[in-house]
Parts: structure tokens; C-alpha cells; sequence
């Protein structure tokens, strides 16, 4: 049980694990899906084979650098894919975003049922741990986190159990009135009292929103990960654009390519509209900064547009980041450039849903390994006259997180678990799946090469 040790802080124990807590509860009753569990054994050397295989023009050197890569900052890192095609057939997983914060233990079947922490255990024992005894430094350990403590009190836990030692766990919100966490001598310290705090060695960060407000780069604190991680790109999809756009231009001889769609950075609130006409009137408009599917507007008519300029207008001076939206149909008219959904296989009633694919990576001894993974369905099917009731978003949007009033919540009837029941519906293998891995870790490379030329050369850049 949880120690209340000062308003949003808590103690958690050794011996505290209950996977009951950890797991949607028909996650903790799946088996994973056979396929998936093969793609997670896989050797480096047998994915590098299998893709060549398939795509010959790649260069096995650049692409093992890759995956042998150890990263400064970006340790831990969930992307979102989708499925597309293109109107000549051409199938591949096209990379929407990355996180440097990402979710997905509770959605993720165990690949060893005698290992009950499952992907927990792996991410602490191969990632934090080796990171922290390298690190030594003087302090507790403590999990800090703004959202999703399903996970965050799994991460504390099996902390606790790895390194043998009590680990605080504490809320920390942006515009805290008493924040938990503060900052003394560049060092994260714990509130465990009014007037009494502990310094923090290391911590486990899952601060997602606005993290940069609260968290500095001069952080004595280890962190997985660093405040650099986000700033690069890992919670800026702007700034990721631009780590995604020079990784393709320095690798354009390897073959290697982040596949992302038509993305325009920058962009002003004037400018929105003559994208609207560039586009074909299909677009997406996102704030660079925003996450959990908060921020992101899908535009496919006038009306949705006229609908989400006022809601922008509140604040005009805001730059935008705009992207092509993947059409959930082929369109006679359309032109080679444009993708469509493939979308999951019908169900009993001939539906078809649009869905992405989180791909979670996590850095190890032997570099970047895959760690979880689900998937998530959008509210409405693709194949079906959209009603006039709904917006372009029930047919696309696929995020699971819903901000309310008494907080967020999660609409997990939309979530597909990699297990026998539901992998099967999305249509995938492990060709796919390798796929989205590879494209996870060259946007992970992409992205830790910029946070390490941006804060290499500062000296406050201290991990």
C-alpha cells in the first residue's frame, strides 16, 4: 500500500507491485499474440537481415548505427504510426508523432507470464537502473508524474523492487499552488513535509504537460528523461519536423527515411486558410507543443474550418504546425503524393476503422529495443457516410485521453491490446511491425542528434 507522506506525494515499498493496478483489467487476462512475441525476441542482426531483405537499396552500416545507438537524452520514447497506402498500392507505417513520455505498460500483454512486471521490470532493470549506479549521486529515487498514474505507481513500484529501497512517488502539475517537487541548488528535492524536503538522486519523469515550466536542462537530478528530450523534439513537433527533416537530408545515400506526411511548420493564424485551399481542403492543424490528442484539429470541409478559426483566433499570435490529412479513401482526382487509411480488417459488420500503432522503445546495453505497443481505433468507421452529427475527428482521431473536469480520463472500449483477440483485426505482421521500430528508432536518433547539438555546447546542458 501507498504511504501518504505530504499531500501529492506518497511512499511506495518493496514488495508493493500489484498487477491488478497496473493493467486494464483485460489486458492482465490477454495472451499476447504469438506474432507479437516473435517480433520482440528478434535479434538487431535478424531485423537488419528481414529488412534488407525486403528493401535492398539500404545500407546495412548506417542502419545497425542506428539501432546499436546510445542516446544522451532521449532514452525512452513512444512513437504513434498508421497504416497507409498510396495510390499506387505501396503499403508502409507513416510516423505521425513522437513522445518522450509515452504510455503504453497498461495496454501491453506480458511476453513471460512467470515475469509479472512485465515491460515495468524490463524499462527499469535495462534502462534506469544501469543509468542511476552510473550516475553516482547522493539521494532518494522517486517517480514524478501530471498524468496516468495507472502506470506511474507500476514504475514506482518496480523501482522499489529493483533497487531494494523506498521511492517517493509525487504528483507534480503544472501551477502547483504547493508543488510537490522543488528545486534547491539545481537539485529536485521532495516535499515530505511543510518545511522539511529530501533531494532526489534520480527520478522517473511522466510530466507531459508544459513540462519546460517547471523542469530547467540545469537539472543535478538524473531524469528519464532530461527536459533536452522534449525540447528537441520529443514534445515539440515542430522542432521534431525539423530533426526528422535533416536526418532524411544526411541519410538521403543510405536509403534510411523518416516517412511522415506533407508537414508545413510555422504557419500563422493568416495563413491557415490558403492552406486550406493548397490542401484540397483536407488538412490537420496542430499546436506544436500539445499532446494527448489535445490541440489537434482534422479540417476536411468549410464548415469544420469555419468551426475551429474562432477557437484559434483567441489567440492569433500562435504559430501552427500543419499537416496533410491521411484521406480514409482513395479519390479518383487524387494524385500519387496522397495516402489513404488501409484501416483494420472489417468486422462482422463489414466496418473499417482507422487506427495508429504506439511503438515503445527504450535504450538498453545492446542500444534501442522494443519495449510495448498497442493500438488505438477511431470512434467511427472509415467505409461508412460520416453523419452529419459527427466531425472529421470521430473518423480519425484515434487518441484515447479525455481531459474532464475531474481530470483525465481514457476511452480504452477504442483500445486493440497486441493479444490473439484484437492483433489479428489490424491487419499486420512482422514485416510491419519491424517496420514501425526501425522508423521509432531513426526518429529517436533524429531527435537526441538535435537535443545534443542544441545543449552540448551550453554549459548549463547538465544531465
Amino acid at each position: 500500500m501507498k504511504l501518504s507522506v505530504f499531500k501529492n506525494v506518497h511512499l511506495v515499498e518493496p514488495g508493493d507491485f500489484e498487477p491488478s493496478d497496473h493493467w486494464y483489467p483485460r489486458v492482465l487476462n490477454s495472451n499476447i499474440h504469438p506474432l507479437v512475441s516473435y517480433f520482440l525476441n528478434l535479434s538487431h542482426e535478424q531485423m537488419i537481415e528481414r529488412y534488407i531483405r525486403i528493401q535492398p537499396n539500404i545500407d546495412r552500416k548506417t542502419i545497425q548505427s542506428i539501432l546499436t545507438y546510445q542516446p544522451k537524452y532521449f532514452r525512452w520514447a513512444g512513437s504513434d504510426l498508421m497504416h497507409v497506402s498510396d495510390s499506387t498500392g505501396n503499403r508502409h507505417l507513416t510516423l505521425i508523432e513522437t513522445n518522450s513520455c509515452p504510455s503504453g505498460q497498461k495496454s501491453m500483454p506480458l511476453i513471460d507470464q512467470n515475469i509479472e512486471q512485465g515491460g515495468y521490470k524490463r524499462l527499469i532493470e535495462q534502462t534506469f537502473q544501469p543509468m542511476v549506479h552510473a550516475h553516482k549521486a547522493e539521494g532518494a529515487l522517486a517517480v514524478i508524474y501530471d498524468k496516468n498514474p495507472m502506470e506511474n505507481i507500476g514504475y514506482a513500484a518496480a523501482i522499489a523492487d529493483c533497487f531494494r529501497e523506498n521511492v517517493y512517488l509525487a504528483q507534480f502539475n503544472n501551477k502547483d499552488s504547493e508543488p510537490s517537487i522543488v528545486i534547491i541548488n539545481d537539485q529536485f528535492h521532495v516535499k515530505i513535509s511543510e518545511n522539511e524536503t529530501i533531494p532526489l538522486r534520480a527520478a522517473f519523469r511522466y510530466v507531459t504537460q508544459e513540462p519546460w515550466n517547471r523542469i530547467p536542462p540545469n537539472n543535478k537530478t538524473l531524469l528519464l528523461n532530461p527536459i533536452q528530450a522534449c525540447l528537441a523534439g520529443g514534445r515539440n513537433k515542430e522542432k521534431a519536423f525539423y530533426a526528422y527533416e535533416e536526418f532524411n537530408q544526411k541519410h538521403s545515400q543510405s536509403g534510411l527515411k523518416i516517412k511522415y506526411p506533407r508537414t508545413y511548420p510555422n504557419v500563422s493564424f493568416s495563413e491557415i486558410e490558403s492552406y486550406y485551399e493548397k490542401l484540397n481542403g483536407n488538412l490537420v492543424i496542430k499546436l506544436p507543443d500539445s499532446n494527448a490528442g489535445q490541440g489537434v484539429y482534422t479540417i476536411t470541409t468549410k464548415k469544420e474550418l469555419e468551426h475551429t478559426l474562432p477557437i484559434l483566433a483567441k489567440d492569433p499570435e500562435r504559430k501552427y504546425l500543419l499537416q496533410e490529412l491521411i484521406f480514409s479513401n482513395r479519390q479518383d482526382d487524387t494524385k500519387n503524393l496522397h495516402h489513404y487509411h488501409i484501416g483494420t480488417l472489417p468486422d462482422l459488420k463489414n466496418r473499417i476503422f482507422a487506427f495508429d500503432v504506439r511503438m515503445m522503445v527504450h535504450a538498453t546495453s545492446a542500444g534501442l529495443r522494443p519495449l510495448a505497443g498497442y493500438s488505438r481505433i477511431s470512434r467511427y468507421p472509415l467505409n461508412q457516410p460520416l453523419p452529419d452529427n459527427l466531425s472529421s475527428w470521430d473518423l480519425y482521431g484515434t487518441n484515447l485521453s479525455v481531459k474532464s473536469d475531474q481530470g483525465w480520463e481514457y476511452d480504452d472500449a477504442r483500445l486493440m491490446i497486441f493479444d490473439i483477440r484484437n492483433f489479428g483485426r489490424l491487419g499486420l505482421g512482422v514485416d510491419e511491425l519491424i517496420q514501425g521500430f526501425l522508423q521509432t528508432c531513426m526518429a529517436v536518433f533524429a531527435i537526441d542528434s538535435q537535443a545534443k547539438k542544441i545543449y552540448d555546447s551550453k554549459e548549463d546542458a547538465i544531465l
